[in-house]
């Protein structure tokens, strides 16, 4: 499996592997998809009904939305291993009634097998954590599998994969907002490299947040050049984490890290994140999804 390898491979390179304790599977019959995230399984003689926990896939009806509602329907009609809320079980739905759960193709609990992330790194999918809350620890069961869920959204949008590449209004841009992790004490937001020359963020470009309070990363106000090679992912930290450390730069490999400010930036209810060159937006991530790729007015 070409894409699920060079997941695992992307997620170590990010050095975003998850470190979470396994917790156990029930195994469950998958009878049908009702659209790209949502199916019916069969689970100890009962039919329920599964929503994914951490995505939201392509509107049946919208760009791709056939394409994500017949992946989804190829990947759950077998075998599945669900994994539940430790606490509540069955019990944790959402409003529609659908009970939340992380789902994995084969008993074990990895990327190449989490279901979401498989969605995701297609590009039929986006990650999507709309009640998170900064005190949450990383193995909370909401975000555990987050790490690879951004991994994959990485992947999905350097390579211009599904929704990235045909349903995004911005998808001839090189420089593209990958995906914000937006809560926790270290914010972040990775930007891609997904042309062919090294693009140098230190000549007019700016990282902004808003809505409701425009804030500002001018790039080329802190260093004199800021190369970002082709393939490469920027990784601008903010939140405590960044806190005495603004404008610092470390470097690894295939990877660049920027701190920006020790301050929350991007709220957990719904943001934009936005990527200008002088006064053009280049890039626009919305979160929750938009997958119109309209700003909010």
């Amino acid at each position: 499996m070409r894409i699920a390898k060079g997941l695992i491979l992307l997620a170590l390179a990010l050095g975003i592997a998850c470190n979470a304790a396994a917790d156990p599977l029930l195994e469950a019959t998958g009878l049908w998809a009702v659209d790209g995230d949502t199916f019916v399984v069969e689970l100890a003689g009962e039919r329920v009904e599964i929503r994914l926990m951490g995505v939201d896939a392509l509107e049946t009806g919208g760009c791709l939305g056939h394409e994500a509602f017949e992946r989804a329907q190829d990947l759950v009609t077998r075998t599945l291993w669900l994994e539940l809320d430790p606490e509540r079980g069955l019990e944790r739905r959402d409003r529609n009634g659908r009970v939340l759960a992380h789902v994995f193709l084969v008993p074990e609990q990895t990327p190449s097998a989490l279901l979401s992330a498989r969605l995701v790194e297609l590009g039929l999918a986006r990650m999507d954590f709309p009640d998170v809350r900064d005190t949450w620890a990383p193995d909370h069961f909401d975000i555990k599998y987050a790490p690879w869920l951004i991994a994959a959204q990485i992947e999905a949008a350097l390579h211009r994969r599904g929704w990235w590449g045909e349903c995004d209004r911005f998808s001839g841009a090189d420089l593209a907002i990958a995906a914000v992790k937006h809560w926790g004490d270290d914010e972040v937001v990775y930007i891609v490299n997904r042309g062919e020359a090294p693009i140098d963020l230190a000549r007019g470009w700016r990282l902004t947040s808003d809505p409701p309070r425009t804030q500002t990363l001018d790039f080329g106000r802190y260093t004199r050049e800021l190369l970002l090679p082709p393939g490469w992912v920027l990784r601008v930290h903010t939140g405590p984490v960044a806190t005495g450390r603004k404008a610092e730069i470390c470097v690894g490999e295939g990877t660049i890290d920027w701190y920006w400010t020790g301050r929350r930036v991007w709220r957990n209810g719904g943001d934009e994140a936005r990527l200008l060159e002088g006064d053009e937006v280049v890039h626009l991530y919305i979160y929750p999804p938009v997958f119109g790729g309209e700003a909010k007015e």
